[in-house]
């Protein structure tokens, strides 16, 4: 978007709209995997100490909570991915702060400029995720605000199964990596606070950060350093969403660059030195032929500073151990320290081990990487599965139950969630996994000794009735709903039946094959049954379609028609474009704004729901205004 300034009563608008373009796309066969990110504001803290303001995507419904960079997306080979982002606007006020439509570059990478979502809009793009490999999403905006101030992060397409393969049949690798690099010119950052237009020719980066961290923190978070022994293979995905070029360096060892773009090379390239042009992924594979400590850098001195003061920045180390028995190993923990020693070496902790009614919680992370096996968090259900190559066990969090191996079991004490990361309880470990256990209770030590891949139980069928529920549930709606009917069970045959006009749903009601449609008020009664007879309990859920009212304001060349008007809170007020000229109906306090345009949509609409006085001009023709009363 070309930021050019307008000037207004008391502030400064910066505006030039373009067309909004809405892609459709037909999706691919097959479950489509739901992810939901909301667009806000935050600060982070740089490695000088200080903090710089950033926009940034959260896995919070809570302005103020923008990670940078974005959460780390990651999902398999062949799956369909629907991505909705909400823009829940800045805690700051007086910010310019702007999300636009989400992509993700050798994806879904056909950006096309689109107008800002307004505070409280969404917009969902459905991925189609067809070869496995590194890339990142991003708010495309031309200027590329997001970009520098935090709106992008990696997405992540992993071999079918989530097995250890850089792409189905692929090479092999032993851990992975992904390292997403960022530049930051905290000028930018902080004219965009300020509400100001900053001049990208005068764009100059003082920090540049691995996973969101610049050296020497780096050294302080498991993600950003490398660890291995003599033998292993570790893939690290390089990802460069900013402007400049970053040459990578292994002190040490040579590598293969294996995948450019996430699409495979068709024959692998030798290397001790990688260039990562802006917008770029590479994914390489290290084989480690010696032990020691070496460093993983870029080539360039200004990338290895903080803000001028060297070594900073690009510059992250790799940690060889010398080849032992990579099927075993221990892992000793202490409850509240955020100190851990695994096979002898010392690893810092994002969560210290606590109790809780008994039970002691440990980082589920670290747990799965050391076992062998690998751990993928679903947003929309607060779920987290464990793999490995003989298991598979799903696990939700405050929840006891759990399904291993398609079969429900109970869990001694739920799965919890701190700032953000899974907490496995030890008992859970035990009695999964059978390590050998050792605690000590006055020192409040705990002891994991553990074979990789190992696990202990095979449970049994236990009969477990199914669950089933409605999406969205039933209320009062001002438009037609499809409702999704899902059902929960160990049984994957397990079936669910319905009824729409009230009656007792059975195995003779329809059978739920696809969404359903409700278009006028509706009781819609439905019931899970699994093969081995096991029901749900009937769910009724009410559906009550009430239309929105709605008043029509015409937009003419020269003015709003009628310019002032009175209506009950609630309605819908629908500008109607009369005119052959681009107008916008933009709210005084931002609270609406949109375009309208005779090539493109002609209608905008906006429903009040607070009671007040709403202003409102064209920001093309600033002596075009209007006003809206809202009465109780």
């Amino acid at each position: 978007m070309i930021r050019i300034a307008s000037i207004r009563l008391g502030f400064i608008f910066i505006a030039l709209f373009t067309l909004f373009v809405v892609t459709t796309t037909v999706a691919h066969a097959g479950t489509v995997k739901k992810i939901q990110l909301y667009a806000t504001d935050g600060n982070k803290t740089l490695a000088d100490g200080n903090q710089v303001y950033i926009w940034g995507y959260s896995l919070q419904n809570k302005p103020g909570t923008a990670v940078f960079p974005g959460p780390k997306i990651e999902v398999e080979e062949g799956d369909s991915v629907e991505v909705t982002v909400t823009n829940i606007g800045p805690q700051k006020g007086g910010a310019d702060f702007q999300v636009h439509t989400l992509y993700v570059v050798g994806v879904d990478d056909q950006a096309k400029a689109s107008p800002a979502l307004s505070v409280g809009q969404s917009d969902t793009r459905l991925i189609h995720a067809d070869q496995a490999g590194s890339h990142f999403y991003y708010s495309y905006d031309p200027d590329k605000y997001g970009l520098q101030m935090g709106l992008n992060g990696p997405f992540i397409v992993k071999a079918k199964g989530s097995v250890n393969q850089a792409w189905t049949h692929g090479p092999r690798y032993d851990k992975e990596y992904v390292f997403h690099m960022n530049e930051l010119d905290p000028d930018w950052h902080k004219a965009v606070e300020g509400g100001k237009v900053y001049d990208r020719q005068k764009f100059h980066p003082r920090f540049w950060t691995i996973n969101g961290k610049s050296f020497p923190d780096v050294e302080n978070d498991p993600a950003s350093m490398v660890h291995g022994r003599v033998g292993e293979k570790i893939l690290v995905r390089l990802i460069n969403p900013g402007f400049d070029e970053h040459p990578m360096h292994l002190h040490g060892h040579h590598f293969q660059v294996i995948a450019e773009n996430g699409v495979p090379l068709p024959v692998p390239i030798d290397k001790d030195t990688v260039a990562v042009d802006p917008g770029e992924t590479k994914d390489i594979l290290i084989v480690f032929d010696q032990s020691g400590h070496f460093p993983f850098h870029s080539h360039k001195i200004l990338d290895n500073t903080n803000d001028g003061v060297y070594p900073g920045g690009l510059h992250t180390m790799t940690h060889i151990e010398e080849a032992g028995n990579a099927n075993s190993g221990m892992i000793a923990f202490q409850v509240g320290s955020m100190h851990a020693m695994v096979n002898g070496d010392h690893v810092m902790l994002d969560t210290a081990p606590f109790q809780l009614k008994g039970e002691t919680y440990l980082p589920f992370e670290l747990i799965a990487d050391q076992f062998g096996g690998t751990l993928q968090a679903l947003a929309e259900d607060r779920s987290i599965t464990y793999k490995t190559e003989n298991t598979e066990m799903a696990l939700w969090l405050i929840q006891k139950q759990a399904i291993m191996n398609g079969q429900q079991i109970e869990l001694p004490a739920p799965l919890l969630q701190v700032e953000g990361k899974a907490m496995v309880p030890l008992s859970a470990i035990s009695t999964l996994l059978c390590p050998k256990v050792s605690t000590d209770s006055s020192m409040g030590t705990i002891t994991i000794e553990y074979q990789t891949g190992q696990e202990c139980q095979s449970p049994e069928h236990d009969g477990t009735s199914p669950v089933v529920t409605a999406d969205p549930v039933g209320a009062t709606y001002p438009t037609a709903q499809t409702v999704t009917l899902t059902i929960t069970d160990n049984d994957p045959d397990a079936k669910i039946y319905y009824t729409v006009d009230g009656s007792a749903p059975s195995k003779a009601s329809a059978l739920y094959t696809t969404p359903i449609g409700i278009d006028k008020d509706t009781t819609l009664k439905f019931i899970g049954i699994d093969t081995s007879g096991n029901t749900s309990d009937v769910k009724t859920e009410s559906y009550t379609i009430k239309p929105v009212p709605e008043v029509v304001v015409d937009v003419l060349n020269d003015r709003f028609s009628s310019a002032q008007i009175t209506v009950k809170k609630g309605t819908k007020v629908t500008w109607v474009l009369k005119s052959s000229m681009m107008h916008t109906v933009t709210a005084y306090d931002m609270s609406f704004n949109g375009t309208i345009d005779p090539n493109g949509e002609t209608r905008f609409s906006y429903t009040f729901t607070d009671v007040g006085t709403f202003g409102y001009f064209c920001m093309l023709h600033p002596f075009m205004t209007g006003s809206v009363v809202v009465e109780q």
